[in-house]
């Protein structure tokens, strides 16, 4: 009798176990990447009237999993000196939020926190110039311990609008 039917069955059984194994690792790789905080910053607007416009940083988790310890940093210091406008009063105030490392204890998954974050007025004579940049790095850790640093840029503009023009 002519077995070597049942010696191809075995190598199929082989191809279909490393291939099963081989699937396995991408999805747990693939998993491992998507199951954390993912936080980001921006500059939103709070109000704008005749004397200015007044803005709020704004800092959102919008990752799978709470994230932990979220502390701030700027990443170029000549940058955020180029940002300010001619009357950088309150600086204390305004970057408040680039002075602790324990910030924001926890910050779950879908929520947004903010805080006071300057203002722009007329010929940039307000805190920051009307379109400055600057880096930043946001550090913080996933519920199970893993540390993360994203990098990204802070931009002073009117959020209202992505034109510069609205409606009065």
């Amino acid at each position: 009798m002519n077995y070597e039917w049942v010696n191809n069955l075995d190598w199929i059984n082989v191809a279909a176990l490393a291939a099963t194994v081989f699937a396995l690792g991408l999805s747990l790789h693939f998993w491992r990447r998507q199951f954390r905080p993912l936080v980001t910053a921006m500059v939103k607007t709070h109000k704008g009237d005749n004397t200015g416009i007044y803005y709020d940083l704004v800092v959102l988790n919008s990752g799978s999993i709470p994230a932990r310890y979220v502390w701030f940093e700027v990443a170029d210091a000549a940058a955020l000196q180029a940002a300010f406008g001619k009357n950088p009063a309150k600086k204390d105030q305004w970057l408040y939020c680039f002075a602790r490392k324990d910030l924001i204890p926890v910050l779950h998954n879908g929520t947004h926190v903010s805080c006071s974050f300057g203002m722009t007025q007329g010929p940039d004579s307000g805190f920051w110039k009307n379109l400055a940049e600057f880096p930043i790095r946001i550090h913080y850790k996933g519920w199970f311990g893993k540390s993360y640093t994203e990098e990204m840029k802070l931009r002073i503009v009117d959020s209202d609008t992505f034109t510069g023009f609205m409606w009065e």
